[in-house]
């Protein structure tokens, strides 16, 4: 994966801090800001050093329970546009 995105010219950024976690199910970006849920794999170090790596983005934190992946109730439906789903864990993590 690594040489892929080399051959891509893509940016790679380590994460150097071996107790920081960060699963992209738990990383959405609006294109203006990013939420990280965090959850059993995504911790709170692991959320700082995206914020530290992309400096010019908000970065919000939400709290993930259930075993659940950010993503699992919430996408990008658009530009501008976010889709939420109904259930109880989603409108407590909307909140």
């Amino acid at each position: 994966m690594r040489n892929a995105l080399k051959e891509l010219n893509l940016n790679i950024v380590d994460m150097e801090d071996e107790s920081a976690t960060l699963d992209g199910e738990d990383v959405l970006f609006t294109g203006r800001e990013f939420f990280v849920g965090i959850s059993t794999r995504t911790n709170q170090r692991g959320a700082e050093i995206l914020a530290d790596t992309f400096k010019d983005y908000a970065v919000s934190m939400v709290p993930v329970q259930n075993g659940q992946r950010l993503k699992s109730f919430c996408s990008m439906a658009g530009p501008g546009l976010v889709a939420i789903g109904s259930s109880e864990h989603a409108q407590k993590c909307l909140k």
